[in-house]
């Protein structure tokens, strides 16, 4: 048999020569979609949707049956005489002579669902407050709503004390305290699961020019 001699042709086909053309057969398209169109996923979509679901309801339903309790307050001062008097003028409470008396401000406001009650203060301390002045007086307690009984409070030294006490859900109670000299504030407290919260100052408000504690 004589040996035969094959060589490779590399022009393209239709240049070339001598050699049968061979079709190859091409794969079947394989039929493919989106992944999440599959049952499986959507099994497994569905399973993942009631779970969260379910998770998200018994969290709605512990915060509502156990809200967290809050506590704001608000601190403030206006000066009794807010403008220079010509002449001599005392300024006297009770008896004490006041150099530069200014009416505090001292709101404490329950935002929360849940009353804070009296063995919220731990140990029984109470809610503390120093304006770090030489005389402090307790001029009058307001509570809104007015039924609302505010907690007990006290005075010693430049201190204001409040509770134990309960403060329910929705109260707001105002101290009007009687100062001489401009006051400063530091807030001390003991409460439990209570969160405690300063809220800005609210701009100064005029004072009437006649005051029934001022007397020339």
């Amino acid at each position: 048999m004589p040996h035969v001699r094959m060589e490779y042709d590399a022009r393209p086909a239709p240049r070339r020569v001598g050699l049968p053309v061979y079709h190859v057969r091409t794969l079947a398209p394989v039929a493919s979609g989106a992944f999440y169109t599959a049952e499986t996923f959507w099994t497994a979509a569905g399973v993942a949707v009631a779970v969260l679901m379910g998770g998200g309801a018994i969290w709605a339903a512990l915060r509502a049956s156990h809200p967290r309790r809050r506590l704001t307050y608000t601190t403030g001062h206006d000066p009794l005489v807010n403008q220079l008097v010509g002449g001599r003028l005392e300024i006297r409470r009770n008896g004490t002579l006041l150099t530069d008396p200014h009416l505090v401000r001292l709101v404490l406001t329950n935002p929360g669902r849940r009353d804070i009650p009296s063995s919220a203060f731990d140990r029984g301390q109470p809610f503390r407050v120093d304006l770090a002045v030489p005389y402090l007086e307790m001029v009058a307690t307001e509570s809104e709503p007015s039924a609302a009984q505010p907690p007990p409070v006290s005075v010693l030294g430049s201190e204001l004390s409040i509770g134990p006490g309960r403060i329910g859900s929705g109260t707001t109670i105002t101290y009007l305290l009687l100062v001489d000299t401009v006051p400063s504030y530091h807030c001390r407290h003991s409460l439990l699961d209570v969160r405690v919260e300063q809220l800005p100052v609210p701009p100064a408000r005029r004072v009437p020019r006649q005051l029934p504690l001022v007397r020339p």
